[in-house]
């Protein structure tokens, strides 16, 4: 913005020569109309019209008054020669350019809070849709320890290609037990993936606590459903160093709470030794280790507990 606004200044002589010029040697009602119509129109499309569909109107709009100019009589008597004639009505045109672009620009950066519309290709489906993949990233990205859950309906695949109706009705009421046991308890939620939730809370002790109310919550639900039609999910608790942003959060911390979710018995919940040694004596339940499971492409895996739950 400033290297623009420069070039803005350093053109202002040249803009006051072409207003001189134009005063100076011509003024024809006619054309002043037909001057202060394009300009407006052109000060709308800057504004409103962004990208190169924009420019491209703008300039035919100017191409326009250009060619209205030195084809009028007036101006014709005014500059017989024909080169001398179209470097003025070239002057003139440049100095209604430079105002409406300019005024143009601050209005336009007002009315978007300073965002710069861009002509961006398509999102790709792999991002789930939101703003295109920017190299300088408005969030501000920090290291932080945090505690991490992650949740996963079991076989939800396999109902999907059997009855697709009916896993999304599952996958609703699934959600709803969820969400609640995750408001109740302090976590936020990051996003889900199908039917995963990844979850973060400040504390160990929130964390299992809202595992135990999902699980507990899903076992309601199951209580009038025939034991091959029941949703069980798996829940992985990790704390450990994550890379956060504003809207996401990623690294090796998130990594290992999906490595635990997945080495974890259907209905159960599986906590890594950190979290362990913050509720052990705090929360109610049987606690058994499994040792250092091992897991993809981590190079020292914590040891994991699973969480023994007793439900009724």
């Amino acid at each position: 913005m400033p290297a623009i606004l420069l070039s803005y200044v350093n053109a202002i002589p040249v803009y006051l020569a072409a207003t001189w010029a134009t005063i100076q040697y011509f003024y024809e009602p006619r054309l002043a109309a037909a001057a202060a119509a394009a300009g407006a129109v052109c000060l709308l499309l800057r504004i409103f019209l962004g990208g190169i569909g924009g420019k491209l109107v703008r300039l035919l709009v100017y191409a326009g008054l250009f060619a209205l100019i030195v084809t009028n009589e007036q101006f014709h008597l005014l500059f017989p020669v024909q080169a001398v004639g179209w470097i003025i009505a070239a002057i003139t045109i440049f100095g209604l350019w430079l105002p409406v672009t300019i005024l143009g620009g601050i209005i336009r950066r007002m009315r978007t809070g300073g965002r710069t519309y861009r002509a961006a290709a398509a999102v790709p489906a792999a991002t789930g849709g939101g703003q295109p993949f920017d190299v300088k990233r408005p969030d501000k990205e920090h290291k932080e320890i945090m505690v991490i859950m992650m949740t996963d309906i079991v076989g939800y695949s396999a109902r999907m290609e059997k009855d697709e109706a009916a896993a999304y009705a599952l996958l609703k009421e699934h959600n709803i037990v969820m969400r609640k046991a995750i408001g109740t308890n302090r976590g936020k939620e990051i996003k889900t993936i199908g039917d995963a939730f990844m979850v973060v809370f400040e504390n160990c002790l929130d964390a299992l606590r809202c595992g135990m109310a999902m699980q507990a919550g899903l076992y309601e639900l199951n209580k009038a459903r025939p034991v091959n039609d029941q949703l069980k999910i798996r829940i992985g608790i990790h704390r450990g160093e994550v890379i956060r942003t504003e809207k996401d959060v990623f690294g090796e911390g998130v990594n290992i709470a999906a490595r635990m979710e997945s080495v974890t018995e259907p209905g159960g919940i599986s906590i890594s030794a950190d979290i362990y040694n913050e509720v052990k004596g705090k929360i109610e339940a049987g606690y058994q280790s499994i040792g250092q499971p091992k897991m993809k492409n981590i190079a020292n895996p914590p040891e994991v507990f699973r969480v023994h739950l007793t439900h009724g």
